[in-house]
């Protein structure tokens, strides 16, 4: 099967209109409908001059297609011909084999009838079978090594699969970039053009003493920063929830958490589980958000059936439960954040792990289907915490396949049987964050992570208190979200 020509036309409306297409193109009318405009995720940092093959992966509704047009209009602008911009939208091919994509790009190409150096844009190219197959094909006969092609993809799982899948020697310069949902500092932007930009800090500047002195003079924005905190921690930072609560929206619509829950289920659907099953998968994770937790224990509570493969009445095994929670964080809807081994270069698989939603509005739609638990604050304060130290600790090259397991942010378990909340940044130099988000902190804790880690910063997010000591920093939520960007 190939897209048909009719198709492929429609899809690039400035072959026929180069001078009228954003009007007609669905994306970039969407997105000029919006009551705020949201700054580029990805299209103004890839780079088009070098033949290469990128790679832009983020979950479902972040807005990657859209980025797709963006860049097109970019690379228009910027004086590429019209017929050398082509995009194709391959989930019209979802479970067809490798050789469908090359004949539609092959048919693509002739229909265009694009130069050398032309911008190829691929989208949803995960969503068929052994993808990276068809673009090795298309470098190695020449089709595409002289042009700049980008790729999107709703998921991580076929990085699992070894570096022999991922293209060696046929990305020219190719980048992978993770589009993830806005974080806290654009969403406050969004509802109040009073809020100053964020400086972007890191947990070490942010606990040193340029970080105290730029909070101080931005303390006067604490209150509006702390009201949109409590809306973020609903709406999240997907561009149709950013759009609502700017739009003054009280919570989020049913419409809008609709296509949440559906994307979530179609995800589950595919490992073969049921609906049931994705509303204990949910619920457990709600349940434990902030504490740390083992898959056999999960397995033991949740007592669901997880996929055709178990017998009637039996509950999962651990490593079943395991392997659902990372095929989920593989699809960018949980951040699993391992136990720091001080001794060694990578995390401890085996010892006990915290989840955490990828997106507030995923912890607000499972929050939904577990009636008469209450929200838990501070924890879903730590769950903000942790996306925007992964965003600001990982490296950006890499985060798009370390979402299911950073390198740079752990937990830890500290030698007196203490829990850290978060241990981040480069192994020789790391950074403690703890979560308190209390109107009156027990300081001692903060002290005593000092003594654990020696030497190194110690951040404490409160609720409101911004105080410097000797051995700790602690900064208001609000502060740290939108100093961290």
């Amino acid at each position: 099967m190939t897209l048909s020509d009719a198709l492929l036309i429609e899809q690039n409306p400035w072959w026929s209109q180069p001078d009228a297409w954003e009007g007609r193109d669905p994306h970039l009318r969407r997105l000029a409908a919006q009551p705020v405009e949201l700054p580029p995720l990805v299209a103004e940092r890839i780079p088009l001059e070098e033949p290469a093959v990128h790679v832009v992966r983020g979950p479902r509704q972040v807005g990657k297609s859209t980025e797709l047009k963006l860049l097109a209009r970019r690379a228009l602008a910027g004086g590429r011909l019209a017929t050398d911009v082509l995009y194709v939208t391959l989930d019209l091919l979802a479970g067809e084999a490798s050789g469908s994509v090359v004949d539609t790009i092959r048919r693509a190409k002739e229909l265009s009838r694009c130069g050398e150096g032309a911008l190829l844009l691929l989208d949803e190219v995960t969503a068929v079978r052994d993808w990276q197959v068809a673009v090795k094909y298309l470098w190695d006969t020449g089709i595409v090594d002289r042009d700049v092609v980008v790729c999107t993809g709703s998921s991580a799982i076929d990085l699992k699969v070894g570096a022999a899948e991922r293209l060696p020697g046929r990305r020219g310069t190719g980048i992978d970039f993770l589009a993830l949902p806005r974080g806290f500092a654009v969403f406050a932007r969004a509802l109040d053009s009073r809020i100053p930009a964020s400086p972007e800090l890191v947990p070490a500047q942010l606990a040193g003493e340029q970080g105290v002195d730029l909070l101080e003079q931005a303390l006067i924005h604490l209150p509006v920063l702390q009201r949109a905190l409590e809306l973020y921690a609903a709406f999240g930072g997907l561009p149709a929830a950013v759009a609502e609560a700017a739009a003054g929206a009280p919570a989020p619509t049913e419409a809008l958490k609709r296509v949440v829950h559906d994307a979530l289920a179609k995800e589950v659907a595919r490992k073969g589980a049921s609906e049931p099953a994705l509303r204990a998968l949910l619920e457990r994770v709600t349940r434990s958000l902030g504490s740390k937790v083992n898959w056999a224990r999960m397995a033991r509570e949740m007592g669901v059936d997880l996929g055709p493969r178990r017998r009637p009445g039996q509950g999962p095994h651990g490593s079943t439960v395991r392997d659902y929670f990372e095929f989920l964080a593989a699809a960018y809807f949980l951040l699993v954040i391992y136990s720091w081994r001080s001794d060694a270069g990578s995390a401890s698989i085996s010892k006990d792990k915290k989840i955490y939603f990828a997106d507030p509005l995923l912890h607000t739609v499972a929050h939904d289907l577990a009636p008469g638990l209450a929200v838990d604050m501070p924890a879903l304060v730590e769950n903000l915490v942790a996306l925007a130290l992964f965003r600001c600790c990982e490296p950006r090259a890499r985060q798009a396949e370390t979402f299911a397991m950073p390198d740079e942010l752990h937990v830890w378990e500290t030698a007196g049987g203490g829990e850290i909340d978060f241990v981040c940044g480069q192994r020789a130099a790391p950074v403690a964050v703890e979560v308190r988000y209390q109107r009156s902190p027990d300081m001692r804790k903060a002290s005593a992570i000092g003594r654990a880690l020696p030497g190194s910063p110690v951040l404490l997010v409160t609720r409101d208190l911004l105080k410097v000591s000797e051995r700790w920093t602690a900064v208001p939520a609000a502060l740290a979200l939108w100093a961290l960007g």
